[in-house]
């Protein structure tokens, strides 16, 4: 395992950068559903009355007694969400049910329609929140809740469906509407639906279909869906072509102007694709199904720049070769009976240029152990289509190690607390990026310059240029003397729910854009929640722990036993130890352990013996469902 660390502060790493080895995982935009029919308005039925009509249930229909009444389907934006399923009358009453692999079913027995519904949680350790609506006609069928049905409810309401869910203002809601707005919406994107397998006559609100099987769930692979919320305007945007078409959610669609659909066009291949590139992924984590496989075995499944049947790419992970990434993944336990789940597709490119020599997929993954425990979440992962049709690994190309970090942070001695980022730079190999002197760091809650990060002239970790906590940025913090950006809780909390950062490197001038192979060495990586406010940091529930001996006494050459609780137990834990024993002298050894199903875990470390220690620095950290990163630190000073 490699430990990668040059500060005493540094922070737990994700599984790629903590095993060179994660590769990721399948996007699933699960929407579930079936049946349910149009027309009509919204009259009452058996179970529950219409808004403003009566109780009673026409002659035709069975006593309300008689059965309840229910709604079904699977609430996914990408993959399945993880969280809850809230329905809401015509009333406001309200009830909410857990999703169970993004599936639902909830019971509106006396509830009054019409109905819109709220799925929230998240998707890959992303907080989402999207919605659907019901009339009496759909009673007893299923109801998807996608991020399309979400923009049905906004052209209905003519504004975010968020807003028409908590204003309740929906007692008129007709099945007429939802289906002259579901209409629209199909009419729109029919071309790409149908280019992906999509029969034409596809309900999007209620037609049911197999996660990563069927063509609706490939089509819904592509197509990504966001809303401004200052203009109203809704932009759906296809993944492959990058084509977009706007939506003015304040139009209803019988006033919309004529609009052109989004073209099928370069979709000739995708729907094969989708399935060929999870299977690298599957086939990839499955060379680890019974015990750690030959270096060999891997590299069959990964680019080589000397052979162009691969793609014409070279294969490079942070700054790793292909070798190198393959001899450090084969050693990585926590891969055996693994898996790569929560793939999500962000983009693919089939255009062929001078930036784009092959076909390329755009990946992100988490990967989670046998026990289904997360180790890591991967972004910017590639996947290269070769000459002979096969896709293979890439790497994410970059020629510098880039890992960053949000933290929530509790320091033991004290109780004080801090909310930071740590942007974690490293260049393993010089003879790629020799040139690059500083990177700067620029993106939401950051100084405008941005935080510019040196090059040590000792190689690790990258300090922040005139910082005085190495490569951490503090937010906000109510820890005496710890220098911050000053942010209030306010500030923080109007940053996006999705922050994304770019890295840029500089040659020695500070200005000049260094280069590798003609490109410009920028990279991004994006959060899945925003920084937490200072208030959330000091509510958070932090990890415990105890050590023995204590750690004021450690000097290495020996055992440092320890015990934590209170961690997350659906992911990996972090433990880390450092001993400074002078300027340049010391040790240290990090550790990702899985938790026990009630969040303990232990570790037991054995540094070389230093003799003397002038700083000792250990933490235990665990992550939130946004992967965030929650430590509980602790530190002494010898005198």
């Amino acid at each position: 395992m490699k430990t990668n660390f040059a500060t005493p502060a540094a922070s737990g790493q994700s599984f790629f950068k903590t095993t060179r080895c994660a590769c990721a995982v399948a996007l699933l935009i699960s929407l579930g559903a079936c049946g349910g029919g149009g027309g009509g308005g919204g009259g009452g039925f058996a179970g529950f009355p219409a808004a403003g009509g009566s109780s009673n249930p026409p002659a035709s229909e069975p006593p309300a007694s008689s059965a309840p009444v229910t709604f079904s389907g699977t609430a996914a934006s990408g993959l399945p969400l993880v969280g809850t399923v809230t329905v809401k009358d015509a009333k406001g009453a309200s009830k909410t049910v857990p999703l169970v692999d993004g599936k639902y079913t909830i019971d509106v027995s006396g509830m009054t329609a019409p109905f819109v519904f709220r799925a929230e949680g998240t998707v890959a350790g992303e907080r989402t929140v999207i919605h659907s609506a019901a009339t009496a006609a759909d009673a007893n069928g299923n109801i998807n809740i996608t991020p399309l049905t979400d923009l049905v409810v906004s052209n209905i309401a003519g504004r975010l469906a968020s807003q028409y869910f908590d204003g309740g203002e929906f007692a008129s809601l007709s099945a007429d509407e939802l289906k002259a707005e579901s209409d629209a919406l199909k009419a729109k994107l029919l071309p790409v639906l149908q280019a992906m397998g999509v029969d034409a006559s596809i309900d999007l609100l209620r037609t049911a279909f197999t996660p990563l099987s069927s063509a609706l769930d490939k089509a819904l692979d592509v197509l990504r869906v966001s809303v401004d919320p200052a203009t109203n305007v809704a932009t759906i945007t296809n993944i492959v072509t990058q084509q977009q078409i706007a939506d003015d959610l304040a139009v209803k669609a019988a006033a919309e102007p004529a609009t052109t659909p989004m073209s099928g066009s370069g979709m000739d291949t995708a729907a094969d694709d989708i399935v060929a590139i999870r299977k690298v992924l599957s086939d990839f984590v499955g060379k680890f199904a019974t015990g750690l496989p030959a270096p060999s075995q891997l590299l069959s499944l990964m680019t080589d720049g000397t052979n162009p049947v691969t793609g014409t790419y070279g294969f490079r992970f942070s700054d790793l070769s292909a070798m190198q990434f393959a001899n450090e993944t084969a050693t990585d336990t926590s891969l055996i009976g693994a898996s790569f789940t929560d793939v999500v597709i962000q983009r693919i490119n089939y255009t062929i240029d001078a930036n784009n020599t092959s076909p390329r997929a755009f990946v992100e993954f988490t990967h989670k152990d046998k026990d289904g425990i997360a180790f890591s979440n991967t972004q910017g992962m590639q996947i290269v289509k070769g000459t002979d049709g096969a896709w293979r690994l890439r790497g994410d190309g970059r020629v510098l190690d880039i890992n960053p970090h949000m933290h929530a942070t509790k320091e033991k001695s004290t109780g004080c607390v801090s909310s930071s980022l740590q942007f974690e730079i490293q260049d393993t190999n010089t003879s790629n990026s020799g040139t690059v002197a500083s990177v700067v760091v620029t993106g939401p809650g950051l100084p405008p310059g941005g935080l510019r990060h040196v090059r040590p002239s000792g190689g690790g970790a990258w300090p922040i240029d005139g910082g005085s906590s190495f490569n951490y940025y503090y937010l906000t913090s109510n820890c005496s003397g710890r220098p911050t950006a000053g942010l209030s809780d306010s500030a923080i909390a109007a940053l996006p729910a999705t922050p994304e950062y770019t890295f840029t490197a500089y040659e020695s001038d500070g200005t000049t854009v260094a280069k590798f192979n003609g490109f410009d060495i920028i990279y991004r990586h994006r959060f899945h929640g925003r920084p937490l406010t200072l208030a959330e940091t000091a509510a958070v529930s932090y990890p415990a722990f105890s050590t023995t001996p204590a750690l004021s006494s450690y000097l290495g050459g020996s055992d440092f036993a320890v015990s934590a609780t209170g961690l997350n137990p659906a992911f990996a834990a972090q433990f880390f130890l450092n001993l400074i024993a002078g300027p340049s002298a010391g040790a240290e050894d990090r550790a990702d352990v899985a938790p026990s199903a009630t969040g303990a875990a232990s570790k037991t470390f054995n540094l070389p013996a230093q003799g003397s220690v002038s700083f000792r620095n250990m933490f235990v950290s665990t992550y939130d469902s946004s992967w965030r990163e929650i430590v509980l630190r602790d530190t002494t000073t010898s005198e």
